[in-house]
């Protein structure tokens, strides 16, 4: 890319940061009802709904859980194929289409290494990184999957930086959960699974960003039956063994999740997308998301 073009985009970005300064600058998100902020040791006996990003997260997360759970169902908001077809042939594949029917026969399999092959699944068919540009799409389908059944958890992503189709995830059920709620309606509480951010310069996999308003963390540990099912789970994502690899297998962690600002960044420092070769950081994430909030009605004037 010549210096050229680098001065063009980022004077691109200062003046589409400087209008999305100006309409949204003394908003933020309403908020009608507190979250809970109690312990959740109660989570495997109760209806959950299962809101990941991509196939594999709901492996990493809560596959265990998975493995426990008498009533569950699993939304999984991406194909985990982004559009431009990189990811697919650095994986081997001839395009997207047999990069993503790999995807989803990875899931398959490892659902059925935990007797779960019966869990009903809603692929919403998102392409890859694109998830926070579909909100105002994605948090109508949630709300009628949600309206569905008698769903008492909704557990899905923490808004932490990691990866921007985590952070659009735990937006749309939050989204999704609040507006439910003004319509008077039954919505699941938010529970936050542990996935991966950026601390320190380095990447932290399987634990919480601290963050003042959520709920006592539960730790399942795993005993070595359990262990031993979830990695037979991530085994059967062969595509993505390089990150499969980094998380730990040994427990699994849960917490009442917090009231989050999705229009200010999730925590001070680099965001871990902001690492990767991707056309995103935390800026233009924050405004798309700013748009699907105010398409949605939920900002109002603080």
């Amino acid at each position: 890319m010549s210096i050229v073009t680098k001065m063009a985009r980022r004077a691109y970005r200062g003046l589409d940061q400087a209008v999305y300064d100006r309409l949204y600058r003394g908003l933020r998100i309403r908020r009608t009802a507190e979250y809970p902020r109690r312990a959740i040791g109660d989570l495997p006996e109760q209806p959950i709904l299962l809101v990941v990003a991509h196939p594999d997260d709901e492996a990493l997360g809560a596959g265990a859980l998975l493995a426990r759970l008498a009533d569950i169902a699993i939304v999984i908001v991406t194909d985990g194929t982004p559009a431009d077809g990189r990811m697919a042939r650095a994986a081997g594949f001839d395009g997207n289409d047999s990069y993503r029917k790999a995807r989803e026969a990875e899931t398959a399999a490892a659902l059925a290494t935990i007797g779960r092959g019966d869990a009903p699944i809603f692929r919403l068919g998102i392409s890859d990184q694109d998830a926070v540009f579909k909100i105002a799409r994605i948090v109508p389908q949630l709300m009628q999957i949600m309206q569905g059944s008698k769903f008492k958890y909704v557990v899905t992503h923490p808004y932490e930086g990691g990866h921007p189709d985590h952070d659009a995830a735990a937006l749309a059920v939050h989204a999704a959960c609040q507006l439910l709620r003004e319509k008077k309606l039954d919505a699941p509480i938010p529970v936050d699974m542990t996935s991966y951010h950026l601390a320190e310069g380095r990447m932290v996999y399987g634990t919480f960003l601290p963050h003042p308003g959520a709920g006592p963390v539960e730790t399942f540990v795993l005993d070595a039956e359990q262990e031993n099912r979830k990695r037979r789970m991530l085994e059967c994502y062969r595509t993505q063994s390089t990150i499969v690899d980094e998380f730990p297998r040994d427990a699994e962690r849960f917490r009442m999740a917090p009231f989050y600002d999705f229009l200010g960044p999730p925590h001070p420092g680099p965001l871990g997308y902001e690492t990767y070769l991707w056309r995103m950081d935390g800026p233009r994430w924050r405004r798309a998301a700013g748009r699907a909030l105010n398409r949605l009605g939920l900002l109002e004037p603080s």
